[in-house]
């Protein structure tokens, strides 16, 4: 079926149409003109939350008749809430179909065991679905019960010959390592294995290379959701393919109206093209996933999906953002990868819980400094005893398998200042100085003792002097190196204080206590303490220019534009090196 967009725009109007049965759009859409609304117009439409799905209850956004309904899910969030959705004859089969798009290329000489779970979540029906349509065998052996315990699903497998497994990313590891603690090895000792297929939690490149060697065979993931079906498939090629027949999906920015840069991360707003018994108008998920167009070998044409994981999961540190992806692939990029992690919010830093059968292979210090470059934060590293994350007496015996938890954020009690600085810093990375200023100055007023409040403060004033003229500069810098000495006073050894104390060495003049060697050792103290970016590395490269290491400066800009091959100054002054060596 074409992928036109004269087709999908068809699809839309087709969906405009009938979503107003429910409920939920009835009244949502109510004083929207949806007669002419095209591809290019959606973003004039609302967006629908998991609030408004919640808050409709089961029935809220059913838009067909009882009697079509074959069958119901639902998925909890962290309120306990559950999100609804329905799913017609048609609905489960074109979900199927989605499924059988996938790299793994289902044939009816294939016996597929299911281990997602059968209760209530839905990948095990549509990959049943998939397995149906291609005639492939299927033995539907659930996650989370007794009914099927490890061992068995390992004796079925060897047993039976099964050639693909499919399931949740952490039931493959689990499985793996109950196969190692029984004497096998998963690589060699399932020789009709051909592939996994995995949904229902992030998979990031790291971790798919990690199970890929676990078992030996390639690993294809697949992104969607309860509400929403399955939304792109993975190639041959490791190409998360967005099903573009059948959904529209928008990336975001931070103010849930702006469309996201090509390439950018942004928050997803699917809506379900194809979808009857409860369609989706611009869901927001709440999950943060780039998109870009991409020519692939595979010859499927739907926009290539990156999934970074849940805003709930996102962690900020100053200026530093990690999403659950860049968490997951600084883990898995550990030799040997872990068996069980967690990763535990601190106020500056993250604390990582890590257990192998392997860890005397470990030096802490090298993971630790490993870990603490990736992720651009201080990290702490805990090996931790057998049984604090991973059971390994359970995986051998009938104990169903739990949820996991890979990141564990802190538990903050309402504090206006934390609010404060969170509000003020996210005015300040979208570039309203103003606004932050105001907001970490009310911050400072409530706790004049808040190192960290200072830093931002002083930070905000910086911004605010370079875009200002010569009278505000005057004006500005007494109160921009108050503030610094301020946050040093209170916590000289805090890394956004010490960052904030490099620029005023950097950029005051040497006449007036500026000093660049100094600065260099400031921001050279940030990125050893895990506060590492681009701009602090074309600082890095600025005091080198200032001492005339010509050589020292270059590297410093190499190595902000690996991070970030876009940023402006680096490349300027890049430029101006390399000009000067000619």
């Amino acid at each position: 079926m074409s992928n036109s967009l004269e087709e999908r725009d068809r699809k839309l109007r087709n969906l405009l149409a009938r979503i107003t049965k429910s409920p939920l759009y009835q009244e949502k859409l109510n004083g929207y003109d949806t007669t002419d609304i095209g591809l290019a117009d959606i973003g004039t439409l609302p967006l629908t939350t998991k609030e408004d799905l919640r808050g409709a209850g089961a029935f809220g956004h059913l838009a067909v008749a009882s009697q079509e309904v074959a069958q119901y899910h639902e998925s909890f969030g962290t309120t306990g809430e559950p999100s609804a959705s329905w799913f017609t004859q048609e609905d489960l089969a074109i979900g199927g179909r989605q499924l059988k798009e996938c790299g793994v290329n289902l044939a009816s000489e294939d016996l597929v065991l299911i281990r997602f779970p059968y209760a209530m979540s839905l990948p095990a029906f549509l990959m049943q679905q998939a397995c149906w349509q291609t005639g492939a065998g299927i033995v539907p052996a659930s996650s989370r019960t007794a009914v099927t315990p490890y061992p068995r699903v390992l004796d079925l497998m060897r047993r039976l010959g099964v050639t693909v497994l499919a399931g949740l990313p952490r039931e493959m590891e689990l499985l793996a390592e109950t196969s190692r603690l029984l004497g096998q090895q998963a690589c060699w000792d399932f020789p009709a294995l051909r592939a996994i297929c995995v949904a229902g939690e992030l998979m990031s490149d790291s971790r798919r290379r990690h199970i890929e060697q676990l078992w030996g065979v390639p690993v294809f993931n697949m992104y969607g959701s309860t509400e929403t079906g399955n939304i792109a498939v993975m190639c041959e090629h490791g190409v998360l393919h967005v099903t573009e027949r059948d959904f529209l999906v928008e990336v975001l920015k931070e103010d849930r109206a702006t469309p996201a840069d090509e390439g950018f991360r942004g928050f997803a707003a699917i809506t379900t093209l194809s979808h009857h018994a409860s369609p989706l108008l611009r869901y927001f998920n709440e999950d943060i996933v780039s998109l870009a167009p991409h020519k692939c070998p595979c010859g499927r044409s739907g926009s290539a999906l990156t999934h970074y994981g849940r805003s709930k999961d996102r962690l900020t540190f100053g200026t530093t953002t990690l999403d659950a992806k860049d968490v997951q692939d600084a883990v898995y990029s550990l030799v040997p990868a872990p068996e069980a992690w967690r990763v535990i919010e601190q106020e500056r830093g993250l604390h990582m819980l890590l257990d192998s059968h392997r860890a005397s292979e470990w030096k802490i210090d090298a993971i630790k400094a490993q870990l603490a470059r990736q992720l651009r934060v201080p990290v702490t590293v805990e090996i931790v005893s057998e049984g604090v994350l991973l059971d390994r007496g359970e995986l051998i015996l009938n104990v169903p398998s739990k949820k996991p938890v890979y990141i564990q954020r802190l538990e903050r009690d309402i504090d206006p200042v934390r609010e404060l600085l969170d509000r003020g810093r996210d005015s300040f990375i979208h570039h309203a100085y103003g606004e932050a200023k105001t907001a970490f100055e009310e911050a400072v007023a409530i706790n004049d003792r808040n190192a960290e409040a200072h830093a931002w403060l002083a930070a905000a004033y910086g911004r605010l002097i370079e875009a200002g003229n010569m009278l505000e500069k005057i004006k500005l810098l007494p109160i921009f190196e108050n503030e610094v000495k301020a946050a040093l006073d209170i916590d000289p050894l805090l890394p956004f204080a010490r960052r904030m104390n490099g620029a005023r060495l950097l950029n005051t003049p040497e006449t007036l206590g500026g000093n660049p060697a100094l600065a260099a050792l400031e921001f050279q103290y940030c990125v050893d303490h895990g506060l590492e970016d681009a701009d602090i590395y074309v600082s890095l490269g600025q005091c080198y220019l200032k001492l005339n290491d010509e050589e020292k400066a270059m590297e410093m800009l190499r190595v902000a534009l690996q991070s970030d091959p876009s940023h402006e100054k680096a490349q300027r002054l890049m430029q101006d090196l390399q000009k000067e060596d000619d």
